[in-house]
């Protein structure tokens, strides 16, 4: 390894480090600022927030199927599953690219275009970016407690650049300008807005989904009103889609717990909403490992 490369690693290490570093300090910090009595341990709760994510993650398959076949691939499910999953390991290595490298590979192995895969990838990151968006920015906008409040002028203008952004001849426009400075081919795909409004509603489905069992996690812990649900499933939006931008973090590691716990101060102390975040990450972590488990049972 080049003295370049060891730099650059060492140096995304020390901002990871120092992210969890400052993270650990306030908690340690403001430990005192958290009412024990009002947590608890509820199992059933638990289980039902596991059954919600796995239902989040059963939902981002058939939007990438839904996505494919709209784009004329045919995908089994299980196959779908076993690429998904098997790709996402990628994220918790250096860099942003081996997860979409994976799912490159592995479809290629089923005889499915590089382009069209690269097509649905790019479609799926649009469509999940924007429906965050959207999802975090009308929630705070119904949610008087949240301590950023939008201007409703400002969020029409957010909701048109939206849906700009996701009318295919701009996303065309912008997905072949980039192939073209890596000197790839051109790609044409006809879809129509209303196909793509109706795939970006979908995923906003899906976020709702997840928010409903971050909701029962919170509850197995601790309490909030099932009317922030909207808010939880933005903010975990939010924070994944910062985290993901983050290219020193892999899987947005650190910098994700930091945005959540900043977006969950707005219901609980510091302390809390940092246990919180990082409750959250054990148990994205541990779903993804069982479903990459039942994934290698399955073969492509």
């Amino acid at each position: 390894m080049s003295i370049g490369k060891i730099l650059k690693t060492s140096a995304k290490v020390f901002i990871i480090l120092t992210i969890f570093y400052f993270l650990g300090k306030t908690l340690y910090q403001n430990w005192g600022q958290i009412d024990f009595r009002r947590l608890h341990f509820n199992v059933p709760l638990l289980l039902v927030s596991v059954i919600f994510l796995f239902g989040y993650f059963l939902l981002f398959i058939f939007g990438w199927k839904l996505i494919l076949r709209n784009i004329d691939v045919s995908l089994p499910f299980l196959k779908g599953l076993k690429i998904i999953f098997y790709s996402l390991l990628g994220k918790y290595l250096p860099g942003k690219i081996w997860t979409w490298a994976g799912r490159l590979y592995f479809c290629q192995q089923l005889g499915i275009a590089p382009s069209k895969t690269f097509l649905s990838i790019v479609l799926e990151l649009v469509l999940i970016t924007t429906s965050g968006i959207l999802i975090f920015l009308v929630a705070i906008l119904n949610t008087s407690e949240f301590k950023i409040h939008a201007n409703p002028v400002f969020l029409i203008i957010v909701v048109i650049v939206c849906f700009i952004i996701i009318h295919p001849k701009i996303l065309m426009r912008g997905m072949n300008f980039f192939l073209r400075l890596m000197k790839k081919e051109s790609i044409r795909v006809d879809l129509n807005f209303y196909q793509i409004s109706g795939m970006m509603g979908y995923y906003c489905i899906t976020w709702f989904c997840f928010g409903t069992a971050f909701y029962f996690l919170i509850n197995s812990v601790t309490f909030i009103e099932p009317s922030k649900i909207p808010i939880l499933a933005g903010s975990f939006a939010v924070s994944s889609l910062i985290g993901a931008m983050a290219l020193f973090a892999p899987s947005g590691l650190g910098l994700r717990e930091g945005i959540l716990s900043l977006l969950l101060t707005n219901f609980f102390t510091i302390s809390l909403a940092i246990l919180l975040s990082f409750l959250c990450r054990i148990w994205i972590s541990i779903g993804e490992l069982i479903l990459t488990g039942i994934a290698t049972r399955i073969k492509l």
